[in-house]
């Protein structure tokens, strides 16, 4: 197997982890289930787009369009590694802190 390969099988784990109730079950007493629920959401329609999800529009759209507070965010995206969602979620923590400082 090649390390691309190896790349793909476990980005591939990481989504089926991420669309499952265990997810859900694991975050929605943190964050609440529609959080959850909306960020699998936005998950699944990059999937559907074949594009990356840009983290500054998904933080917006939490943030700005679905109310949540910045900082609950931010420590979702942080307490879930959303760095191993790359490439289907490009885009920096810091980039963001420069948009909501």
């Amino acid at each position: 197997m090649t390390n691309f390969d190896i790349q793909l099988i476990d980005l591939m784990d990481t989504l089926e982890f991420t669309l499952s109730k265990n997810f859900l079950d694991k975050w929605k007493f943190k964050y609440g289930e529609r959080l959850i629920r909306l960020f699998q959401i936005k998950i699944l329609d990059c999937l559907k787009k074949q594009k990356p999800l840009k983290l500054k529009y998904l933080t917006k759209f939490l943030v700005t369009d679905s109310g949540f507070n910045f900082d609950i965010i931010k420590n979702f995206f942080l307490d879930i590694d959303f760095e191993i969602y790359y490439p289907m979620i490009t885009g920096t923590i810091k980039s963001i802190l420069e948009d909501y400082a």
